[in-house]
């Protein structure tokens, strides 16, 4: 594992986006202030990682890897966010992160291969307008007051937004057209093999040689950016469930019991914690049950140890559902002390 200074700056994009999200969901223009300065934090992070790994000589395959995911999920944070109080529209939103999803899986599989994909330089471009534009759109928000920039500045989002989806199209194509030997490739790969592949190792995230079940906890919860209720969680949950089952057996065949690259168990933990409606999609309760998770999942206390002795399948989910009820013990407990407290002190 790769714990230099450029990985940690690029993972640190990585956990401050539902933060981000989170601030500009409030449609509150002090909190999307505050958005505006964690997110440029991360934009100039985006640049000062590989600025370093040139510098001292540090430069790796997995932060070549991580570099660009973690820019497109603070960039796709802040515009989910931007979506949700109705200041972009959801075609252009789907465009941008429908190819991202496509060009990630497309160089996790040319990893996989040796065969790695070299970002080109329109779409370094691309993610450069993004970044700047998504940080002009946030400070256009931050000195509002009320709606007034509906009507005096849309127009000027608009016109950024329809720049911002005609470079995605265009990056994508050349994507494409660069790398058309491998896409024949992927293409002629056994269809099921590849999709059990893709969900045990979370789209690939078990690839990773930094620490992939912690990075597969913390991916997980960007599914709170989406517009999803706790209960259409439990049903995603139990779903991911029943589709991991054949998906691990596949991979323990090849790659032996419980091997390190299975993460779709640490996924399906965490989500059970956030599938329960006491569970409050706050930076600060999201970073306490992740914390919980990783420390049950990792140390294995009673009776967390004896479960993942048992082989297969549905003894490797086990272990990691256990942990996550074990969490959701501590957390209802905190919550139930909270509301004690409370009506104490109303008394």
């Amino acid at each position: 594992m790769n714990y230099s200074l450029p990985n940690i700056l690029s993972f640190l994009r990585v956990l401050i986006a539902p933060l981000v999200y989170q601030m500009i969901q409030s449609d509150d223009s002090s909190m999307i202030f505050y958005a505006l300065i964690i997110f440029s934090i991360g934009a100039i992070t985006d640049y000062l990682d590989g600025f370093i790994a040139r510098r001292l000589g540090n430069q790796t395959t997995f932060g070549s890897f991580l570099d660009p995911i973690a820019d497109k999920v603070l960039t796709n944070a802040a515009l989910l966010g931007l979506m949700s109080i109705h200041i972009i529209e959801p075609w252009i939103i789907a465009i941008i992160i429908g190819r991202d999803i496509f060009i990630t899986l497309l160089r996790i599989y040319a990893d996989r291969i040796e065969k790695p994909i070299v970002t080109s330089f329109t779409a370094k471009v691309k993610t450069a307008i993004q970044l700047s534009c998504t940080i002009i759109i946030l400070l256009i928000l931050s000195f509002s007051t009320g709606n007034n920039y509906v009507w005096t500045h849309l127009y000027i989002v608009d016109i950024v937004m329809y720049i911002i989806g005609i470079l995605t199209v265009y990056t994508s194509i050349e994507y494409c057209y660069q790398n058309k030997t491998l896409l024949i490739l992927l293409i002629k790969e056994p269809l099921i093999p590849g999709i059990k592949t893709l969900i045990a190792t979370c789209f690939g995230i078990g690839f990773s040689p930094f620490a992939p079940g912690t990075i597969a906890s913390t991916m997980s919860i960007l599914i709170t950016i989406l517009p999803i209720t706790h209960y259409q969680l439990q049903i995603i949950t139990i779903v991911s469930f029943i589709v991991a089952i054949p998906s691990i057996r596949h991979m323990e065949r090849i790659y032996g019991d419980d091997a390190s690259l299975i993460v779709i168990d640490e996924v399906i933990g965490m989500w059970i914690i956030l599938s329960f409606d006491f569970v409050s999609y706050t930076p600060v309760m999201l970073l306490v049950a992740l914390i919980l998770f990783r420390f049950f999942d990792i140390f294995k206390p009673f009776p967390i140890h004896l479960i993942n002795k048992r082989k297969g399948a549905f003894w490797v989910l086990a272990d990691d559902i256990v942990a996550a009820f074990a969490t959701i013990i501590i957390l209802y407990g905190y919550s139930v002390l909270q509301i004690g407290s409370k009506l104490l002190f109303m008394r």
